[in-house]
């Protein structure tokens, strides 16, 4: 195995990780994980990890590199919703300034959401081949 290899398996396993971390503090309730926020998101994103520790593990650089970019598409799909849903989470309140005080202590945490970015950039930026120079 090269060093492209353990790189992609360590982007796999950051991905995994991430995603058992905390993403979201809600008072009384406590920390949500991905799983918590979306059952759905997070068996793509698992699935995903899954199949990038394969590929990574295989040498097929191409379908590491694949993971990586769905990896992101996925993530950043799922923080924008997220997003949305925390901003609008207190729409039912009638006064708009009391509305965005109550979602303003909804908090991110940043681990979680930081180790899926950088577990998939890693995957992106280390499956890509190597030039080799022909000479005549």
């Amino acid at each position: 195995m090269t060093i492209k290899n353990y790189l992609g398996i360590i982007g796999a396993l950051m991905v995994v990780a991430g995603g058992f971390s905390p993403m979201l503090h809600i008072p009384i309730i406590g920390n949500w994980n991905y799983w918590d926020i979306d059952t759905v998101l997070a068996s793509v994103i698992y699935a995903l990890a899954a199949l990038a520790l394969f590929a990574a593990s295989g040498s097929k650089f191409g379908l590491l590199r694949f993971c990586g970019w769905a990896l992101l598409f996925v993530l950043t799909f799922t923080f924008i919703a997220v997003y949305f849903k925390v901003t609008n989470y207190f729409s039912f309140i009638p006064l708009k300034k009391l509305a965005a005080l109550a979602s303003s202590i909804i908090k991110y945490r940043w681990l979680g959401w930081g180790l899926i970015f950088s577990g998939a950039i890693i995957m992106i930026l280390f499956s890509k081949k190597n030039k080799t120079v022909r000479s005549s």
